[in-house]
């Protein structure tokens, strides 16, 4: 009788997670990920991710943020609860620090949204600084009360900061799933265009922002986020 749980494990010690770093000469770097089919947010990924953003912050002018064509990421790896309390705790609590390291990054942070996000993949979009997503059949959704999951400090923040209040309701508390121009509409996405324009509209964003003197808009960036950096930091853990 084969176990499934051992199927799994052996799986998740196999999967290594893939991240491209690209410093492009007009000083963007586009970090990309692609962690399987539906871009799974695990532990392993969540600190590679947070290592390339460390990196373009000493080397890069802004970031763009891209996931697979088709889907963005459809958030934590589940299968990882698989393995018990203590190992998810640790993928959570790894994928909340890269949801600060975005949130406080100094430069321009642009996520270029390809396809669906689900649940982190929602709260990587709204701790970025602008976010470009593609039109289509796809979804926008924060699944925790459907799948029994609570909102940590830092995700309640991220949500209840970014969502128009008149969605709080459906969007945060009742799983509503969105498409895109409705996602626009609400606050998860600032632009919607074409997929085949998605990296290019990302890019010619962060080009935008960077023309701005970088010093004062790292200033003005976290003196504006200020309060929500402390709460977010003083909550990490919980």
């Amino acid at each position: 009788m084969i176990c499934y749980s051992k199927m799994i494990k052996n799986y998740l010690k196999k999967r290594v997670p893939i991240m491209k770093y690209e410093l492009m000469e007009s000083g963007i770097a586009k970090i990309s990920f692609d962690n399987g089919k539906v871009n799974a947010i695990s532990k392993e990924l969540s600190e590679e991710l947070v290592e390339a953003l460390n990196r373009a912050e000493a080397e890069a002018k802004a970031v763009v943020l891209c996931g697979n064509s088709g889907i963005f990421t459809a958030g934590f790896d589940l299968r990882v609860v698989e393995q018990g309390i203590d190992v998810a705790k640790e993928m959570f609590l790894a994928g909340f620090a890269l949801l600060e390291k975005i949130y406080s990054h100094p430069q321009p942070v642009i996520a270029a949204c390809e396809g669906h996000a689900i649940g982190m993949g929602v709260f990587i979009l709204l701790a970025s600084d602008y976010r470009i997503g593609a039109e289509g059949n796809f979804q926008f959704k924060l699944p925790e009360t459907e799948i029994g999951l609570a909102f940590s400090p830092i995700l309640k923040i991220l949500a209840k900061e970014h969502i128009d209040i008149r969605h709080h309701n459906q969007a945060i508390i009742q799983s509503r799933a969105y498409p895109p121009t409705e996602a626009s509409n609400i606050g998860i996405l600032d632009e919607v265009c074409e997929p085949a324009n998605v990296h290019e509209k990302a890019i010619q964003k962060a080009l935008e922002l960077i023309k701005f003197p970088p010093t004062q808009y790292k200033i003005n960036k976290l003196n504006i986020r200020s309060e929500t950096i402390k709460l977010i930091s003083e909550s990490r853990g919980l």
